[in-house]
């Protein structure tokens, strides 16, 4: 005698696996909410209604905007992290390893959708201070793996005496292009991860700069002197 076992046995979630996806997927409700419409939009009310929800089942994993937002912004850092590895081997040549950091960096963070959404809530919660605190966390936490990250990938430039300014540079000339998504024309015909003509001439002018740093940190200090 055969016994069949149901393809649902043993596969029931737990509560708080319920809970978990729950809550994922009123993250990404939010973020797509604010991605498409407006961040102004984005209330416990909307959220319950887009997510198929009612108000009070979304105030038991939420219990405020504030809170919400937190999370939604913890999980666009974690996306961010998840999406793919962007620091070259260190065993690459200077240029090669430029080209492949700045490229990477620009698809998977800079031109994704999600870093024009938390710069919609960076922006819209500046009399949170609860929220800014919790931004402050994330940043300082992002900091620190871009530079462990970044050093790595570019082990000449560790022993730089301004390196922390040239770090703050690379980080600040990207974020800036990305940023000028917000005035780009709608729609557009290639997707926001491929660079257009500009955006590629400002990358490729960043990662020119980043290699000619390599190139000179790893001349000898008295070769340096010599040619002074």
């Amino acid at each position: 005698m055969n016994h069949r076992v149901s393809p649902k046995a043993g596969t029931r979630r737990t509560h708080a696996e319920r809970s978990a996806a729950t809550r994922q997927h009123l993250i990404a409700t939010a973020i797509d909410v604010i991605q498409h419409r407006s961040l102004e939009e984005m209330s416990i009310h909307e959220l319950a209604k887009s997510a198929g929800m009612t108000s009070g089942a979304v105030q038991h994993h939420f219990e405020s905007k504030a809170v919400l937002m937190m999370n939604v912004l913890s999980e666009l850092i974690e996306s961010t992290v998840r999406s793919g590895e962007f620091w070259p081997s260190a065993a690459l040549p200077a240029r090669e390893r430029a080209t492949q950091f700045v490229q990477a960096v620009w698809s998977l963070v800079y031109a994704q959708p999600r870093f024009i959404v938390a710069w919609n809530i960076y922006l819209g919660c500046r009399n949170q201070p609860e929220v800014l605190g919790h931004i402050a966390e994330l940043r300082q936490s992002v900091q620190a793996r871009m530079h462990e990250g970044f050093f790595g990938a570019f082990p000449e430039l560790a022993a730089e005496p301004d390196r922390d300014g040239l770090l703050g540079l690379v980080l600040s000339s990207l974020r800036g292009l990305g940023l000028l998504q917000l005035f780009a024309p709608a729609p557009q015909s290639a997707p926001p991860t491929v660079p257009d003509a500009a955006q590629q001439a400002q990358l490729s002018c960043l990662a020119d700069w980043i290699a000619a740093r390599c190139e000179a940190a790893a001349v000898p200090p008295k070769a340096r002197t010599r040619r002074r």
